[in-house]
């Protein structure tokens, strides 16, 4: 329930995790994922508003409700991945700080209707390098003063900082920023292999095509290219943020 962290004797006893797409991602939506051992259900990103319906019913396919999953976890604070946390009012939700101040700094200036191509370039440095970085920005302006409720994300008592607070064990949350300022992706034991969970860290299986996912530019391009590189050789199963999953074939 809200107010009490996972520590090391709350940790759950079965180390090995089963790892299940509840939503698949697509060019427009993203992927939320079902990580559980039995007794401990956590969901990774939970959608936009409009997807609450289909979230709930993948969670009743598996005998699960909302008031069943004990954990959210949010890779980053892109409105298509956050914006059912309420859905969840008795699970602890965990995020970094970072991307939670970074993206509410950069949606209060959005909503600045005069100023918000000039502002913008200071979470999007890059903006000016991609020729379709500017229709994409456009269209989050438009998703973000459309949906962008912050009560939309669970209640502040909820919230869990990753950053000081440990994730379950078999579950590792890897820093990969490239994407957005405290972008995690996660990689989680499940005894056969290791399952990386990228969230937008990797947007889709082949790199060309990224180009057809509506969602923003890196924000550090280079930095983008090496954190899908890494994950990739982290591990043999990879649920990308935009796309199906899929199976690294060694050499």
């Amino acid at each position: 329930m809200p107010g009490t962290a996972v520590n090391n004797a709350d940790r759950p006893d079965q180390p090995h995790w089963k790892v299940e797409e509840l939503l698949a991602g697509s060019w427009r939506g993203a992927t939320s994922v079902l990580i559980s051992n039995g007794r401990c259900h956590i969901v990774v990103d939970t959608g936009m508003p409009h997807e609450a319906h289909l979230l709930v019913k993948a969670l009743e396919n598996r005998g699960i409700g909302p008031a069943d999953v004990r954990l959210v976890i949010n890779t980053h604070f892109h409105i298509d991945h956050v914006l059912n946390g309420n859905l969840f009012g008795r699970s602890l939700i965990y995020a970094t700080q970072h991307s939670f101040d970074w993206s509410r700094s950069l949606y209060s200036d959005l909503a600045d209707g005069q100023n918000w191509e000039k502002l913008v370039l200071k979470y999007y440095p890059e903006t000016l390098l991609h020729e379709r970085a500017r229709t994409h920005m456009a269209n989050l302006r438009k998703l973000a003063l459309r949906w962008w409720d912050v009560k939309r994300l669970g209640a502040p008592e909820q919230f869990r900082w990753i950053e000081t607070h440990p994730l379950p064990e078999g579950i590792e949350a890897f820093v990969t920023s490239g994407h957005v300022p405290g972008h995690v992706s996660l990689l989680v034991s499940t005894g056969e292999n290791v399952t990386v969970i990228a969230g937008d860290a990797l947007l889709s299986r082949e790199r060309e095509e990224d180009e057809r996912v509506a969602t923003m530019i890196p924000h550090h391009s280079e930095q983008f290219r090496l954190d899908r590189a890494r994950l990739l050789g982290l591990g043999d199963r990879i649920l990308p943020g935009h796309d199906h999953e899929f199976t690294v074939v060694g050499d």
